[in-house]
Formats: C-alpha cells, structure tokens, sequence
C-alpha cells in the first residue's frame, strides 16, 4: 500500500511535467496564449505553499519549506513576465532572466535550511555550514545578477545581438550547476543521517529519484544535451527545477522523513488508542477500531460520557472540531470496590473495636463500683456486726425487740446514706450541702423515733469536697453512737464553716487527731465539726 502510493505519487508529477512541457511546446505563439504552461505552474505552485503550509508540523520546517513554494511561484511569475510581457523589451526581460537565478540558488539553501532544522541540529559546524552556504549563494547570485557588467556567467556578443540564443557557457556557469546540484546531494544526505526509522531509510531512494531527475537536467541542459522538441527544450529550466524540488519534499513526507500530519486515517487504523475525531457538526471524522460508537448526543455533550461502568469518554475542542478519547476504567472500578470492601471490613472491625471499647468501659465502671462497694463495707463494717448483734438480742429478749430495731434503723440509715454520699464521691469532686442536710435529717428522725429530742438547722448553702463531707458524717455517727446511751437530746447547725452539734446529758469524746472541737458545761457537749477544704489531712478513725 505505502508503496503503491509512493508510485502514484511519482506518476503525478512526472504527467504534471510532461503536460506542463508539452503545454509550453504547442502553444499558439499569440499573446495570453502564449506560455500557458505560466498559469499552469503557478496553480501548482500556490497550491504546493498552502500544503506546506497545512501539513508540515514543525514551525522552522514549515516556514522554510513555505519559502520554498514561494520562491518557485515567484520563479513562475518571472518566467511568465518575461515571455509574455517583457519578451519584446530586450533589456528587461534579460534581466528577469537572471532573476531566474535568485529562486534557482536560493531554492535548493532553502532546502538546506529546512533540512537542517529537521531534528533541530545544534552543533556549531552545522551552523558554520550553514553561514557558508548563504555567502557562496549570494557571491554566485550577485555575479550573475551583475552580468551584464562582466559577462562571467554568460557571455553575448557584442552589443547582446541575439541574446537569447546565442550565447556561451562560462566555467562560472557550471559552477553554478554544480553549487546547486551539490545543495540538493547535501539535503538527501543530511535527511538521511538525521532519520532514525529503518522503514524511512529504506525508502531513501524514494526523494532520489526527482533528486536525480534535476542532477540530469542540470548537467545535460548545461552541455545542451537535454532532448528538444520543435526546436525547445522539453521542458525549461524554471519547470525542471521547481518539479525537482516538488517531488523531493513531497517524497520526504511521504516516507516519513519530513514530520506531518497525513495518514490520519492509517494512524487510526493501526493505533491502539481508543480515540475519534468529529468536525463541528459532530461528524465522525476518523475512529479506531477500538473506539466505542458514540450518538450524536453522546458527542455534543461537554461533560465524560460513560457508555458502560467499565468505560469513560472525554472530549476536548481543537481546530476544526473535537477529538474523543475513552479510558478503560475496569481496573479503577476493581479497585475502588476493593477499597468499598476494605472499608466495610474496617468499619465492622470499627463496630468491634467500639463495642470491646464500651465493654471494657463498663467493666471499668463495674470494677470501679465494686471497688467502692468493698470500700464502704469496710467503712461501715462496725455498724453492720452491730446490727447483727443487735438483731441476735431482740430475738433472745423479745421484750427488747421494739428498742432494739430502732436502734438497727438508725445504724441501718446511716449505713444506707453513707453509701449515697460515696457513690456520690466516685462521681464528682464535690458534692452539695443539701445531701448533708438530708443525711443527718434521717439519721435524726431515727433518733426522735427513740424519745430522744431532736433538731437540724441548715444555714447557708454551697458545695464541698465529697472527702469532707464523708468524714463529717462519719464523725457525726461517732459522736452519735458514743451518746445514745445517756443523750436526752441533740441539736444540729449545718453552716458553711462547718458541722454544730450540741449534745445534752452525754459526754462523747473525739477520735485524736481529727481536728473537731468539743468543749462541756453543765452536762451539755459542743462539738465544732469542720468541713475541710479537698487535700487535706483525713480525720476519721
């Protein structure tokens, strides 16, 4: 196939040459008839400048080889203004005939420089090379352009009789030739050390043929050696040369050794890119075979499109229209529900790790009350033996019993408010003086159930530490318990800076060291029970 197209491509430009050639023979010689291979050539080349112009990828390529379709159309339009405008003017169509000499010379360095610039070649000789090249073009298109000054490229004779058939060859001449012969040998060398695709260099032979072609013209057209017919060449030296540079570029892209943008639709046949091209009307352009068909709707929608789960369209506007790309999302899928499943097992193992959390808390909790039961216990350990002391008597005694269980009340009560107030205690710092208040309020109920008289006041109000309050309590079971056996009644002032406990006919003393004062007159007891501040010293036995 990419032969077959590298065959056609040699066949076109070869009948292009052949009919422009023959074209230029026949014509009639009557003006505006006269040379229309002119309108020919120049459709041809403005049409090669715009698919320069379209199709070469690389800027600095580009812009030299669109120079290079401009030098042949202006070549062209000189050839047309001197056979057809200027041809009965002998001075100035002789002088638009050296200008054929600036798009000869300047062709082929163009050529060069676009070659050059294939690969971007940096070294410094390249450069020097390059330099050269434009010097020794322009001294040659100078000596030319200056001819008639110094007859060193043509030579006529005198006075220009006859100009333009007879006239000589000069060494100068062919060195001319051979300078432009020798730039179109260093554009074929220099493409061909800068490709690094085996399949292009194979098919170097390719851009050698039209190479060749004008390497022959040159040589037997300098030797008038090329053939003629009714009396003209077939084909001229403006025709031969631009044909030449034609078929060199257009060969070069077409092997590859040019970058360009053709062959879209083979790209996308070959390709493994699931991708398409629509125009702006939404029309599929060119599709892989990979590519999934999209609707009409599917295409003109701006945001991902996704035709199935596993799969997923973008869109992007270019020039001309839009290109389509789709992304194979299965293994995205595979691990997103991957991740789904981790964070369900990690979510349940949250739940666990919850739920053992809470466990252990309330264990804590459990111990901790346990821990605080064991402790009342043993704070109430002494009231609890004398209940069951005092139960065991009332059962031997039972006209004692009705004293007696009011007595086992009363322990019973201090034993049940005790443990109020130290559960209260695990829960917080401090407690109110409210519970206090109602604490001994029971406990002196109980009291006042035996006939003994008694009485609470509660002035003011606040809290205080649980560890104070404990321990007035407790101080207060001691007082109370010493006292039951002679007390004719009690009275009680609960205030702020402490306990007040005034005790008639009892003479209680004071466990040591627990900071209560007590003072005695005439068989009455005052006792002064503090309630301290948290952290310090405990006075309870």
């Amino acid at each position: 196939m990419i032969m077959q197209k590298k065959s056609l491509l040699m066949l076109l430009l070869v009948a292009a040459y052949v009919f422009s050639a023959c074209v230029s023979i026949f014509s009639p010689d009557r003006f505006l008839l006269r040379n229309p291979s002119t309108i020919i050539l120049l459709i041809f080349s403005l049409s090669l400048m715009m698919y320069f112009s379209e199709h070469i990828i690389e800027r600095s390529t580009r812009g030299y080889l669109v120079g290079v379709a401009g030098l042949i159309t202006l070549w062209i339009v000189l050839r047309g203004a001197k056979y057809i405008a200027f041809e009965e003017t002998e001075s100035v169509a002789r002088h638009i005939w050296y200008l054929y000499y600036i798009p000869a010379l300047f062709i082929p360095l163009l050529s060069l420089f676009a070659a050059l610039s294939v690969g971007e070649d940096r070294r410094p000789r390249a450069h020097r090379l390059a330099r050269l090249a434009v010097l020794v073009t322009l001294v040659l298109a100078a000596l030319v352009l200056t001819n008639d000054l110094h007859q060193l490229v043509f030579r006529f004779r005198p006075g220009f009789a006859d100009w333009d058939s007879d006239y000589l060859h000069t060494p100068l001449f062919f060195l001319i030739y051979g300078w432009i012969a020798l730039l179109f040998i260093g554009v074929i060398c220099l493409l061909f050390s800068r490709c690094r695709v085996s399949a292009s260099r194979r098919l170097v032979w390719v851009p050698m043929l039209p190479a060749l072609f004008g390497i022959a013209y040159l040589t037997l057209s300098a030797v008038d050696g090329w053939p003629r017919v009714n009396g003209s060449l077939f084909g001229e030296f403006p025709e031969a040369v631009c044909f030449t540079m034609a078929g060199i570029w257009l060969s070069l892209m077409q092997i590859g050794l040019i970058p360009s943008n053709v062959g879209y639709g083979r790209l996308f046949n070959l390709s493994g890119l699931s991708a398409q091209i629509a125009d702006r009307d939404y029309r599929i352009i060119y599709r892989s075979p990979t590519a999934v068909p999209l609707s009409v709707r599917a295409r003109s929608s701006e945001a991902d499109v996704s035709p199935d789960a596993n799969t997923r369209i973008h869109r992007k506007q270019v020039h001309g229209g839009f290109v389509y790309w789709q992304d194979d999302i299965t293994q995205l899928n595979r691990i997103n529900e991957e991740l789904r499943e981790v964070g369900e097992r990690l979510g349940e193992e949250a739940e666990l790790l919850r739920l053992e959390n809470r466990l252990k808390e309330q264990r804590a909790q459990i111990g901790m009350k346990t821990k605080a039961y064991d402790e009342i216990a043993e704070k109430v350990l002494a009231q609890s033996r004398k209940i069951a002391e005092l139960c065991a008597r009332a059962e031997r005694c039972p006209d004692s019993y009705s004293g007696e269980m009011k007595r086992v009340c009363l322990l019973a009560a201090y034993i049940k408010r005790f443990a109020n107030l130290s559960l209260l205690a695990t829960e917080g710092s401090d407690i109110e003086m409210g519970e206090l208040h109602l604490t001994l309020r029971e406990s002196l109920r109980h009291v006042r159930d035996m006939g003994i008289p008694a009485e609470i006041s509660c002035i003011g109000g606040g809290t205080f530490p649980a560890q104070s309050l404990l321990e007035g309590y407790e101080l207060f079971e001691w007082l109370l318990e010493q006292a039951l056996p002679t007390l004719r009644g009690i009275q009680v002032f609960l205030r702020e800076d402490g306990l007040k406990c005034v005790l008639e006919g009892a003479a209680p003393t004071l466990p040591e060291g627990c900071g209560a004062a007590l003072t005695a007159e005439d068989g009455i007891s005052y006792v002064l029970i503090p309630l301290r501040k948290a952290g310090e010293a405990a006075c309870c036995p």
